[in-house]
């Protein structure tokens, strides 16, 4: 919108792949310094694309996925298998704490039983 001899937006994207994330970060650095490098980057654009200024153009921006399904298939597996593992560690820890305090228990209550036996044969 034009308004006193200037121009003035509001820009709004996701942060869904690197790039948005890299160019948010970006933008969000410059502060009031924005329009500087909104402009030279389109002023770029443009002369790369002069079909734009025809005004019957359509502008395509292809934009490759940040992860294809093979790759989230990987990262998916390999987070299950280190919680699994994660799991499987804490149960075999768990396991041998207990069956260490069950034979300590044994010990501790043969123990009272010889000292009971002490008791009665006095």
């Amino acid at each position: 919108m034009r308004k006193d001899g200037k121009y003035r937006f509001t820009l709004q994207f996701g942060a869904d792949s690197e790039d948005q994330i890299r160019v948010g970060e970006l933008l969000e650095n410059l502060g009031n310094r924005k329009s500087t490098i909104i402009v030279s980057a389109l002023r770029d654009y443009i002369n790369a694309h002069p079909e734009l200024q025809s005004g019957y153009s359509k502008i395509e921006v292809k934009a490759a996925p940040a992860f294809d399904r093979s790759q989230m298939e990987r990262l998916i597996r390999s987070i299950v298998e280190e919680k699994l593992s994660e799991l499987h560690t804490t149960e075999t820890i768990a396991d041998a704490s207990m069956s260490g305090t069950s034979e300590a228990l044994e010990e501790d209550i043969t123990k009272m039983l010889d000292n009971l036996d002490m008791f009665n044969s006095a």
